[in-house]
């Protein structure tokens, strides 16, 4: 019984909308209605039973593709409209952030969604953006074919994963790397903490600050509403290392880009490697399969939907980046997609697009998940290039007509941090 989570951008419309308010992703008005629809599609999401809801970080998109500049915002407005539904990002790019601040931003939304938050992480491969906010750390967008600037990224990428995750599990943060010091500098500590008699050192972390009111450690507030932390993602395409390391740390990694053999080949990779770790999990456990989904009255309407849709990200965005070479199969050699092959016949052979009536999903889902049963399945649902009233059908048929024969599992409860005094409804006083 899958978690269905649904990924929308959002992209702010098609090509005749792009063209019609140039820049798209700097009007106003086109942007605040498809904020109004994100949240009429979060709200049926909610009442339809679906896991979550998730979205990307990315910057500087003028042409109106993955408006997304803060996930975590998206999280906030939208899980204030609905009750059940979990929010997230799939993800943010670490290398390019402060891992602290971070830290702290997802804390909060943690509390003010009472543990409806996952995290989603990411190494960044759009150099438009990434090679300007990553700057001040010396940080560029992932180069495979750049030793330099691919080390320089992945090292900033654990490394601020590391901190993160010591920030919410640990009171008192001590920290020294060749890349960051906590506090700052280590070595000496932070002098002359002005409030240190009067309230540190009586209510502060312990060893928080010494005799001398030099701060030797700091504390990272408030601590995450989850215990010991939200559930944490890895979206990847091809990459081999990063299933093995997701495996090795707990995180549950998502199959973005790769035909249902590849995927299945990284979901026992994955076990293989949770089992060296002492982690035992069935085929599938933990991991989660990126797919699009057109369920239509015919066949053919269904093809037309997906050209009208899915093309303008998969062909003119993904394609541009190289995307496309993840769905290449195993022995197969050559450009992909092939001659005489468009990216939807690709895209629907390889099983990245379902598309069709209501029971030809069922079949084309059914096979797939028999293949590998994958705890999550990620619908990449392509709103606002398809208009909201359509994404809300789709949604609607999905939930009603396909996943009744699977199963679709609704978010259960947080586990969070136990305390002196109860987490909801609380009153600290004197």
């Amino acid at each position: 019984m899958p978690k269905v989570i649904v990924q929308i951008y959002p992209s702010l419309g098609d090509h005749a909308a792009m063209a019609r308010h140039r820049p798209i992703g700097r009007d106003s008005a086109v942007f605040h209605s498809v904020m109004h629809g994100m949240r009429e599609i979060a709200v049926a999401m909610d009442e339809l039973g679906y896991w979550g809801m998730s979205h990307v970080e990315h910057h500087f998109h003028s042409e109106g593709m993955e408006l997304s500049p803060d996930p975590g915002l998206w999280n906030l407005y939208l899980g204030q409209a609905t009750k059940r539904l979990m929010h997230g990002q799939l993800g943010y790019v670490l290398p390019a952030r402060d891992p602290i601040r971070l830290a702290e931003k997802i804390a909060m939304i943690d509390h003010m969604l009472e543990g409806r938050l996952f995290v989603g992480i990411a190494r960044g491969y759009q150099s438009r953006w990434m090679d300007v906010l990553g700057q001040r750390l010396h940080v560029k967008a992932s180069r495979p074919h750049i030793a330099e600037i691919e080390e320089r990224n992945k090292e900033l990428y654990f490394e601020h994963f590391r901190i993160m995750k010591l920030a919410w599990e640990q009171d008192l943060l001590q920290y020294k790397s060749r890349h960051y010091e906590a506090p700052f500098p280590y070595d000496e500590g932070i002098a002359d903490w002005a409030p240190s008699e009067a309230l540190t050192s009586k209510y502060g972390v312990p060893g928080e600050v010494d005799e001398h009111g030099t701060v030797l450690g700091v504390s990272v507030v408030p601590r995450t509403y989850q215990d010991p932390h939200p559930p944490l993602f890895q979206p990847f395409s091809q990459s081999r290392s990063t299933v093995t390391w997701a495996a090795r740390n707990g995180l549950v990694p998502i199959t973005m880009f790769a035909p249902i053999v590849m995927a299945g080949w990284f979901a026992k990779l994955y076990r293989h490697e949770a089992a060296q770790a002492g982690r035992t999990l069935e085929l599938g456990q933990s991991m989660g399969l990126l797919r699009s989904f057109s369920i239509h009255s015919s066949r053919s309407k269904a093809q037309d939907a997906i050209e009208k849709y899915e093309m303008l990200a998969w062909r003119d965005w993904y394609g541009s980046f190289g995307h496309l070479s993840g769905f290449r199969f195993p022995d197969e050699e050559g450009p992909v997609p092939a001659p005489g092959e468009t990216v939807a016949d690709r895209l629907t052979k390889v099983g990245m697009i379902i598309g069709g009536t209501v029971d030809d999903v069922k079949r084309q889902l059914e096979r797939q998940l028999k293949e590998v049963p994958f705890e999550y399945l990620v619908w990449h649902l392509p709103y606002a290039v398809m208009p909201l009233g359509e994404a809300l059908e789709q949604l609607e048929v999905f939930a009603t007509k396909v996943m009744p024969e699977f199963g679709m599992e609704p978010p259960a409860p947080p586990k969070v941090h136990g305390s002196n005094v109860a987490l909801t409804g609380m009153s600290v006083g004197a």
